[in-house]
Formats: C-alpha cells, sequence, structure tokens
C-alpha cells in the first residue's frame, strides 16, 4: 500500500493512500485532511496503512462517538431491546459517556482515554458496579464498530473495568418473614396474596405481577412464568423474560394452590357484583382491568415489614428468602437456580454459598474415613 503527506497550510497536512483499482481500472484514493503537526498525519498514515494491511478499509463516513452511539442505539439497541435496557443505555450515554467522550473521532478514542474516563467516574462518587455498566455499554457499541470495521480495533477491550465489592444477599429470617405474611393476611391487604407467592416461589415482582388466570394450572399446582411486568419511562410495560432461563414453570405447594383458589372466588364475586367479566390478571388494580404498578408492591412489603417490627425486609429479599430456605432444607442448586429463573447454577451457588455452612463436612469425613487403614 502507498501512502503520501502533503503540507497544506501551517497546522494542516493532507494524506493521501491508493486503495488500488476499481473495475474500470482508475485509480482509488483516500484523502484526509489532519490538523496538528506533521508527525500527527504520520501517525494517522501508519494507522490507515495498518487497517489496509488487516483487510479493513477505510470508509468516507468519519463519525464522532457521540454520532455513533447514536446510531448504534438506534439500529442495534432499540429494535432489538427490552424497554429498561434501551433507558438504562440511553442515560449512561447522555449523562456520561457524551459529556465525557463524546467529542472524539470513533477511530481515535484510545484505551488511555477510557481508562481516564471510567477513573473520573469512580472519582465523581459513581459506585463500582455503575461504572461497569457504563463499561459494558461503551465496550457494546465499540465492538460493533469494529465488526463492521469502522475501527480496526475495541480500545474499551483494553481496559479493565473496577471490580465491585461482591456483597452477600441479605435474607431475612424465617419467624420476620411469617410475621410479615400473617400480618398482611389478617389486614386483608390487597396484595397479602401477591406478597405470598413471591415469598413461597422466588419470584421476580414483575414476573408474579405479569401473571394471568391462563399460566396458572391449580390441579396440577404450576404456574407457567413467561411475562414480565417493567416500569420504564414510558410507564408500565408487559414484556417476555430478558432470558430463555427466565422462561419457567414454577411448582407451588399445596397451601398457596388453596390461597390462589380462594383469591379467583373473590375476583370472580367481585366481578359479579359489578357485572363486569372475571379479570384476567391474578393481581389487578381494584378495577380488575389494569396492571398493579410494581412499586405498590414494593411500598407494600416496605410498610407491612415495619409494622411487623421487620423493618429491613424488602421485596428483593423475599426472593432471597426463599432461595435461601430451600437451600438450606437440602434442595440441590440446580433445582433452586430453575426454580428462581437463574440462567445458570453456579449463579445460585456464588450467590448463596455463605448461607451453606457444613456442605464439605461430609466430604472431609468421606476422605478421611478412605485414608484410615483396612481392618
Amino acid at each position: 500500500m502507498e501512502g503520501t503527506i502533503r503540507q497544506r497550510s501551517a497546522g494542516s497536512c493532507e494524506i493521501q493512500v491508493f486503495l488500488g483499482r476499481d473495475v474500470n481500472g482508475k485509480r482509488m484514493r483516500k484523502t484526509e485532511t489532519v490538523r496538528g503537526k506533521r508527525a500527527d498525519a504520520q501517525r494517522r498514515l501508519r494507522e490507515i496503512l495498518s487497517e489496509l494491511d488487516r483487510g479493513i478499509t477505510p470508509t468516507k463516513t468519519r463519525y464522532k462517538l457521540s454520532e455513533w452511539l447514536d446510531k448504534w442505539m438506534e439500529e442495534k439497541i432499540v429494535p432489538k431491546g427490552k424497554q429498561k435496557t434501551i433507558d438504562r443505555y440511553g442515560d449512561d450515554i447522555r449523562l456520561h459517556i457524551k459529556p465525557a467522550l463524546g467529542h472524539i473521532e470513533l477511530t481515535k478514542l484510545s484505551p488511555v482515554q477510557v481508562q481516564e474516563f471510567e477513573t473520573n467516574l469512580l472519582k465523581s462518587g459513581k459506585a463500582a458496579k455503575g461504572v461497569q455498566l457504563v463499561h459494558c455499554v461503551l465496550s457494546g457499541a465499540m465492538k460493533h464498530a469494529q465488526r463492521l470495521e469502522l475501527v480496526a480495533r475495541n480500545p474499551v477491550s483494553l481496559v479493565s473495568p473496577p471490580t465491585a465489592p461482591k456483597t452477600e444477599a441479605y435474607s431475612p429470617q424465617v419467624e420476620q418473614v411469617r410475621a410479615l405474611l400473617i400480618l398482611a393476611e389478617e389486614l386483608e391487604h390487597p396484595l397479602w396474596v401477591c406478597i405470598h407467592l413471591i415469598a413461597y416461589t422466588g419470584m421476580r415482582r414483575g414476573e408474579a405481577l405479569a401473571l394471568e388466570w391462563k399460566h396458572v394450572d391449580l390441579e396440577k399446582r404450576q404456574i407457567l412464568v413467561c411475562q414480565s411486568l417493567v416500569v420504564s419511562k414510558g410507564g408500565v410495560l408487559l414484556e417476555t423474560p430478558k432470558t430463555e432461563s427466565s422462561w419457567r414453570v414454577v411448582d407451588i405447594d399445596i397451601r398457596t394452590a388453596e390461597i390462589l383458589k380462594t383469591h379467583r372466588s373473590q375476583q370472580r364475586a367481585l366481578a359479579a357484583k359489578l357485572g363486569t367479566q372475571a379479570p384476567e390478571k391474578l393481581f389487578s388494580r381494584a378495577d380488575q382491568a389494569s396492571w398493579t404498578h410494581p412499586n405498590n408492591v414494593m411500598n407494600a412489603v416496605r410498610s407491612l415489614g415495619k409494622k411487623a417490627g421487620c423493618p429491613d425486609i424488602t421485596l428483593r429479599s423475599l426472593r432471597h428468602f426463599h432461595a435461601t430456605v430451600t437451600l438450606q432444607a437440602g434442595q440441590s442448586p440446580v433445582v433452586v437456580s430453575k426454580r428462581i429463573g437463574h440462567s445458570n447454577p453456579k449463579i445460585t451457588m456464588e450467590v448463596y454459598a455463605h448461607v451453606l455452612p457444613g456442605w464439605q463436612q461430609d466430604a472431609a469425613e468421606a476422605f478421611a474415613d478412605a485414608m484410615q487403614p483396612s481392618a
């Protein structure tokens, strides 16, 4: 490959690279103006020639990073992404990436700039987990640019995001959850059946609230989890589960099945009184037609927890509670993983290993017995 540099004016050079000949035998060239010293032009020429050596044809379209992020969101993320993902990506780009890096030309983003950007985010008070998420957004955009041969490499992949400290999942005690559920039932709280179901199945709040009676088989005592209610900037939306593992069938115990039967009977009786059709939703609002807002369940658990003397209980902790109690009862991590919708039993073990003291004791004793001399 050939390339030349021509000084156009003080502080400006023109690069010209020979790209071969077209079908008519005409010479094809790429011309680019570089602001700065001649050394800057030489460095850019080396970059272009290096890209050509790797089979990457320089494009006439030159994106600023901010322009490319908009294009990536519009063409790649929005058409296929979940609304909460679209909202989070958009916020990270608008609030963090564009103000700091948006002015940089796509091909000139360097690992050093990415590292300094993420370091400054940490210094500004953003949590390590949040910086990790921003890192993933930026890396995804650059990976797509690399795939389309707009850049020779993904500079973000060369930077290690900060390590977030591991925290143990909080799980309330059995007595605390029992007290909360008893109080909710005694008060006949409108959402007590939903709270009971979450505690007894480990469902996410959106999964429980999105249930319809067609997903429930009370005779087989099984519930199909196949959709989720999410909160986005546009309001409450019904979506399919984010991952394949979230699609699952959850078995329920006899008492929970009886509670759901009673709940359905009460719904039908109220519908008959109002002269409306029986609701399709398990946990509709008072009008029996619209979805219950997920925040209502979260606030209900917090309020009931305080009244029951368990102020630390949250909706999320009920999910952890179910997994913890089930594992401590001796159930396999594989079963628990399937039950709560983890993508891999390894995740279940990583999150809940601390609640299983003594699991290795039998293995240790078995090994020690094997090492004893035979009689």
